[in-house]
């Protein structure tokens, strides 16, 4: 089955805030019957795979005439899975991912020791995001058909944002719809049945050392262009900028 477009972001980016948001806006859009919940969202928005409960078989309104298909896709770029597809790429800055992640697997009883020792884990750590994001950058600045979201905006502005990913995807966003979605999405949140921390709650968590330690490694290991893409997004990579460079 092919997409009609792609959210693209490493895990714990708020890929699933921001799927949850168009599910329930396209659902109340085109009148879907079905009742937009974080076990049923797959059927509106599946994820870019032929997994049957998350993917693309879990897709349940191949009828419906004008309902886009949108997948969500966490996995680096590939160019027989990411090729020709329009894109819409969700970035996060590598604090409060590497904090987001840390808490997940966690909570999934996998043994990942302090959050400072979590940042420097090989696979699950500080490195899969710049890895991803190396891999991302080249790629993206010169595909023909994207758009870009800081989590940023997501947290801050969470209407504006879906608007922007509705816009890309061609539809003129019904005001009383976005809000539908923004509230029920927000609630979810509050419930944490959708697990999302606000923009710079790395402030809560790290200690000043693992906050440089992330700072020195995104500084030496992210490319030239994954810096200056996320750079223009907006998403922060030197929470303590140097003076008088």
């Amino acid at each position: 089955m092919h997409a009609d477009a792609l959210i693209c972001s490493h895990p714990r980016s708020g890929g699933r805030w921001l799927r949850f948001l168009l599910a329930h806006y396209l659902a109340g859009f085109h009148r879907l019957e079905v009742e937009v919940t974080p076990g049923s969202v797959f059927s509106v928005v599946p994820d870019h795979h032929e997994e049957p409960t998350r993917g693309y078989p879990a897709f349940a309104f191949r009828d419906t005439r004008g309902l886009p298909l949108v997948a969500v896709c966490h996995q680096p770029y590939r160019w027989e899975l990411h090729r020709g597809y329009p894109i819409v790429f969700l970035a996060r800055n590598p604090y409060d991912v590497v904090v987001s992640a840390y808490f997940y697997h966690q909570q999934k009883g996998e043994r990942t020791g302090s959050i400072g020792e979590f940042v420097h884990h090989p696979r699950l750590g500080l490195s899969a995001w710049i890895e991803y994001m190396n891999v991302w950058a080249p790629r993206l600045v010169v595909h023909r058909d994207a758009t870009f979201l800081p989590y940023a905006k997501l947290d801050g502005n969470t209407a504006a944002a879906l608007e922007l990913v509705l816009g890309f995807l061609d539809h003129s966003p019904e005001p009383h719809l976005v809000a539908s979605a923004v509230a029920s999405a927000g609630a979810l949140r509050d419930t944490r049945q959708i697990r999302t921390g606000q923009e710079g709650n790395f402030w809560d968590h790290l200690q000043p050392e693992a906050i440089f330690d992330i700072q020195e490694r995104a500084r030496r290991e992210l490319s030239e262009v994954a810096a200056h893409l996320l750079g223009s997004m907006g998403v922060e990579i030197d929470p303590f900028p140097r003076t008088g460079e």
